[in-house]
């Protein structure tokens, strides 16, 4: 299966325009268009449904997507590591954040300053799925939790949630939260996959009787169901600013400490990382004062 044909079909997937593909890509309408169908007889089915100048995809073409966007992962991670594996170079910084601390991004923008041709890539989890490969990546960022023993990582923060409600809502009138006051309310919480937040398993734990569980896989959904009401939901510290953003949302503290818990940073052997690699480690290291265990 032709890798071009594939960046073909999921640039025109996102953009459900061929001309707009074309300019973004640098090549002819035509161009893509042939390599498409060619696809498509390769598959043996139509991907997309036309409407008007608008392409839209059809039930296969939503599921080749998935498949095509891990091949394309797969293939650039391939190609830089066979890249390093040729020449020693390596420029990609590989960060698995199960929590996030805001500080990280102001770090990872300095330290690009230094370092201006480093690129990141920031795979997000939960801990519901299963563990991340520190083989993979030059950082993870995990809880402190026995299911993640297996790691030899640092103290790194502490991450808080908060809670978020619409402005209109009656707690918005509070400070702080008690679990036993959310009660009866609809929820919403990020699901990628199977891996649900951690707060979720917090609210389950301690049997919070919700009205309503809704799930969405992305931040920003998740910033827009609290903002029109249709439910209620958990925000870390991390990503608090986009919320606050929002003159629709109200941030409550929890009382509750179970909704706090003590993150750790791992990074991959030091003999294992790249040049880039080591510089990140070092610098990270002693902007956050992290500690040896």
């Amino acid at each position: 299966m032709n890798i071009q044909n594939l960046r073909y079909f999921a640039t025109v997937a996102k953009l459900e325009n061929v001309s707009k593909a074309a300019e973004l890509m640098h090549t002819s309408q035509s161009s893509i268009s042939k390599n498409i169908f060619t696809l498509e007889e390769e598959l043996g089915t139509k991907l997309f449904d036309r409407h008007g100048k608008k392409l839209v995809l059809n039930d296969a073409g939503k599921r080749f997507l998935q498949s095509c966007d891990r091949i394309l992962q797969e293939t650039e991670t391939v190609t830089k590591d066979l890249r390093y594996m040729s020449t020693g170079e390596d420029k990609l910084i590989r960060i698995c954040a199960i929590g996030t601390d805001p500080h990280l991004f102001t770090f990872m923008s300095m330290f690009k300053v230094s370092y201006p041709e480093v690129e990141y890539a920031v795979d997000t989890a939960a801990e519901s799925g299963g563990l991340p490969d520190i083989n993979r990546y030059d950082l993870v960022i995990y809880p402190d939790e026995l299911k993640y023993r297996k790691f030899k990582g640092v103290d790194f923060f502490i991450e808080k949630h908060f809670f978020a409600v619409r402005v209109d809502n009656p707690l918005a009138e509070r400070v702080s939260l008690p679990v036993k006051m959310m009660d009866g309310m609809p929820m919403v919480f990020l699901n990628r996959g199977l891996e649900y937040e951690y707060p979720y398993h917090v609210c389950i734990a301690q049997n919070v009787r919700m009205k309503s569980v809704n799930f969405v896989d992305s931040r920003d959904l998740h910033r827009q169901m609290i903002s029109n009401g249709i439910a209620s939901g958990f925000v870390p510290e991390g990503s608090a600013e986009m919320y606050r953003n929002d003159s629709r949302i109200k941030l409550l503290h929890l009382t509750d400490d179970r909704f706090t818990r003590r993150m750790k940073a791992c990074f991959k052997r030091e003999k294992h990382l790249s040049l880039t690699g080591n510089a990140f480690r070092q610098a990270m290291t002693e902007y956050f004062n992290l500690q040896s265990e």
